[in-house]
């Protein structure tokens, strides 16, 4: 029995040990003058899809924001200047936007790789606005995304976030030739996304600010963003910005410039009543020197919310995006049911189709149900 309570003691001596190192480890950030915040989300579903000749129920991690973990650290170390950084992961098993009828399993991102990095940046800012330093998002990346409709998980401003990677079919139930559906339509042709840059973001005055970053896209290409942001109040609430990148070897030696241009914007009146549009087009989109169209995305959206729920439909026109003449339409609705601020389960349903001289492609239908849990 002694041996027992000696066990027993010495368990729990170590279990209050190992509690106050947790509390000293939480604290300590605190008393230093930096507050540091974990935050993540898992985000999960289902997808259906049907390309005019199979169908299959997938088991998805949900392209359009996916299951990550972060830490933001930030505080004061001057008079009228803080600093901060922030890293940010993400793991996606089957992304929304890869699986297919030929591979429904493709395990995380980049097939073997368990995590990906989205974030790796330190900051300095005060009254001359703030400067970014590391991998993140460079600065006309989220032009193209502006939506207020609260459904960006099921139909948001990327389309084929859902059903991406499902190849077209031709009346024969054959490849079509066209390749897949994003590779047909795009993928929402978002400026640079994020990359090892620099950036700055300008102060802001009567709610517009300035954004400019340079950076190293790829092994083989640099990148300049610039862009202009608004956010006020109009009946409720309004954002809008345009933006401008430039990727100076995008396709590899002797490829031309990749240059995006493009605009997005989105309205929520007081009534929930909501609307948002966007439009980019890419010049080089080809990597090609001897193919010099341009690729452009046009997209709008048309939806309400009220109380927990949201609802919304909205367009896509893709032209000239894989080939000169290409064609392609994409027709979404979605509905949001958010119990609280950190938990959503939603439904949405994408009807894509495909013209391009010469074939015949069968249309892409996609429906999901899915969840995205926050913390």
């Amino acid at each position: 029995m002694e041996h027992r309570k000696t066990q027993l003691a010495v368990a729990v001596g170590a279990a209050l040990a190992i509690a106050s190192l947790a509390v000293q480890a939480q604290v300590a950030p605190s008393q230093q003058g930096v507050t540091v915040q974990l935050y993540g989300q898992v985000s999960r579903a289902v997808m259906f899809a049907d390309d005019g000749h199979n169908s299959k129920w997938f088991h998805v991690d949900g392209q359009p924001s996916s299951t990550r973990i972060g830490i933001n650290a930030s505080g004061q170390v001057a008079p009228g200047l803080r600093a901060g950084a922030r890293i940010e992961t993400e793991m996606k098993s089957n992304p929304s936007n890869v699986v297919s009828f030929e591979n429904p399993s493709t395990g995380a991102v980049g097939g073997n790789v368990l995590w990906a990095e989205r974030w790796l940046d330190g900051w300095l800012e005060g009254g001359f606005g703030r400067v970014s330093m590391g991998q993140g998002s460079g600065a006309a990346d989220d032009v193209s995304t502006i939506d207020l409709s609260g459904t960006n998980m099921p139909n948001g401003t990327c389309p084929t976030d859902w059903g991406g990677g499902i190849v077209t079919r031709g009346a024969t139930g054959a490849a079509s030739g066209a390749g897949t559906v994003a590779g047909f339509l795009g993928d929402c042709n978002d400026f640079e996304s994020r990359y090892d840059r620099i950036r700055y973001d300008s102060p802001t005055f009567g709610g517009f600010q300035a954004r400019f970053s340079q950076g190293q896209r790829s092994a083989t290409g640099e990148a300049v963003e610039a862009s202009i942001w608004y956010t006020g109040k109009l009946a409720g609430d309004f954002q809008a910005a345009i933006g401008w990148s430039d990727n100076n070897n995008a396709g590899g030696a002797g490829a031309p410039h990749r240059e995006t241009i493009g605009f997005g914007v989105g309205w929520l009146h007081t009534s929930g009543f909501n609307v948002a549009a966007n439009w980019t087009q890419v010049e080089g989109i080809s990597g090609n020197a001897a193919d010099s169209r341009e690729g452009t995305t046009t997209w709008v959206k048309v939806g309400y919310k009220f109380g927990q729920h949201a609802v919304a439909l909205d367009y896509g026109l893709y032209e000239d995006i894989a080939a000169n003449g290409d064609e392609g339409d994409s027709i979404g609705v979605g509905y949001v049911w958010s119990p609280t601020r950190w938990a959503e389960i939603y439904s949405g349903y994408h009807l894509f189709t495909f013209d391009r001289a010469g074939l015949s492609i069968e249309d892409v239908t996609v429906f999901t149900i899915g969840t995205r849990i926050r913390f």
